[in-house]
C-alpha cells in the first residue's frame, strides 16, 4: 500500500500508456488501417547501392561513348559539354589535386569516394527535369562518360555491374569512419565546490557581437547613430510592359508548354508562363523564387539581373497589373 499520494500520477500514467498500447496494437483489426505492402510496390524504392561492395546495381551496361550521346542531350545544358558547369551548376571534372587548396574543387574526380554511389546519384536524381527517367543502361553509360572526363576509365571503357564496382576512385582513402567514443565515463566526481567562474566567451573573443558592436562579426567599432533616410523619390509605376520581356527571356525558356531550354520537355511541375494571366496567377510564387530568394531561375542559368528582380517584385507589389 502506498503511502503516498504522489504515487497516483504515476499509477495513472501507466494504466494509460497499458491502455494506449493495447489499442494501438489492435487498431488494425478494429479500424482496418493499412494493409501489407507488395514487393512489386516496393520495388521502385529499393534502388540504393553500396558504395564500398556495389550491392544493388541492376544489369544493364553502358559505354563511354554511348555516354557521351546522352550526356549532350540530358546533362550539358547545366554541367557543360565538358563537366566544365554551367552557370552556377556544379562541375563534374577535373579538381585533382585541389582537395588541400584554400578553395578546394570538389569535383567527381577529385572528391567522390565510390564508384557505384555515382550510379546511385545519377539514377535517383538526374537529369534534374525529370529524376529516374533514365534506364539502366542510360545511366551506366553517363557514369561512364563522367569517369571517363575525370580520367578515371579510358574512353573505351563499357561499365556493368561488376566492373562498376572495381572502379577505385582516386579519393577513396580519403574518407574516414568516424569512431564516436559512446562508453567515455563522466568525470564529475571531484568538482570544485567553488562557483564555476567564467573565463572567457564568445563575446569576450569577438566571434559573436555583442549590442554595441556592429559591422563585421568581431569587430570592437563603437555603434554609430545613422542619419534618417530622406524621403523615398517618386518611382514610376512598373507595368505588365516592363516585366512582360523579363518573363520571356528569363523564366519561359523553361516555363513553357514548349521550352527552348536543352533537358527541358515539358514546363517543370507544369508551370508555364505563356500568357499574361498565368503569369498574373503564379505571381507570389514568381516572388518567392526569384526575387526574395533568387532560387530562380534555376543556376540562374538565363543571367536575371538583380535590376529585373527588383522590377518583377515592384510589378506584383503594385497588385501585378495586367493590360
Amino acid at each position: 500500500m502506498f503511502k503516498s499520494g504522489k504515487a497516483a500520477p504515476w499509477i495513472a500514467f501507466c494504466i494509460a500508456a497499458f491502455v494506449g498500447a493495447s489499442a494501438l496494437a489492435d487498431a488494425g483489426t478494429r479500424y482496418g488501417f493499412g494493409t501489407p505492402i507488395a514487393p512489386a510496390d516496393i520495388a521502385p524504392w529499393n534502388i540504393d547501392v553500396n558504395g564500398l561492395t556495389g550491392a544493388g546495381l541492376p544489369p544493364g551496361s553502358g559505354s563511354v561513348a554511348q555516354g557521351a550521346q546522352i550526356w549532350e542531350t540530358k546533362c550539358a545544358a547545366c554541367h557543360g559539354e565538358f563537366g566544365e558547369g554551367a552557370g552556377r551548376f556544379p562541375v563534374i571534372a577535373g579538381g585533382a589535386g585541389t582537395l588541400k587548396d584554400d578553395v578546394p574543387q570538389k569535383t567527381v574526380g577529385s572528391f567522390w569516394p565510390y564508384a557505384p554511389t555515382l550510379f546511385d546519384y545519377i539514377k535517383r536524381a538526374m537529369p534534374f527535369p525529370a529524376p529516374q527517367s533514365l534506364t539502366n543502361d542510360e545511366v551506366y553509360a553517363l557514369t561512364a562518360y563522367v569517369l571517363n572526363l575525370n580520367d578515371i576509365v579510358p574512353k573505351t571503357a563499357v561499365l556493368d555491374a561488376t566492373s562498376l564496382a572495381a572502379v577505385h576512385m582516386p579519393n577513396r582513402a580519403g574518407f574516414i569512419k568516424a569512431r564516436w567514443d559512446t562508453k567515455n565515463v563522466v568525470c564529475m566526481s571531484a568538482c570544485k565546490p567553488a562557483p564555476v567562474k567564467i573565463t572567457s566567451d564568445l563575446v569576450n573573443l569577438h566571434v559573436t557581437p555583442d549590442e554595441h558592436e556592429s559591422g563585421n562579426v568581431g569587430s570592437t567599432s563603437a555603434a554609430m547613430s545613422l542619419p534618417a533616410p530622406a524621403a523615398a523619390a517618386a518611382v514610376p509605376a512598373v507595368t505588365f510592359a516592363d516585366v512582360a520581356p523579363i518573363i520571356a527571356q528569363r523564366c519561359t525558356v523553361c516555363h513553357s508548354a514548349k521550352p527552348t531550354q536543352a533537358g527541358f520537355t515539358s514546363a517543370p511541375d507544369g508551370i508555364a508562363f505563356d500568357a499574361p494571366a498565368r503569369i498574373k496567377a503564379q505571381s507570389a510564387q514568381i516572388v518567392g523564387q526569384a526575387v526574395r530568394t533568387h532560387q530562380m531561375p534555376l543556376g540562374n542559368l538565363t543571367h536575371m539581373t538583380d535590376k529585373e528582380r527588383a522590377l518583377v517584385g515592384a510589378w506584383v507589389a503594385a497588385g501585378a497589373p495586367l493590360p
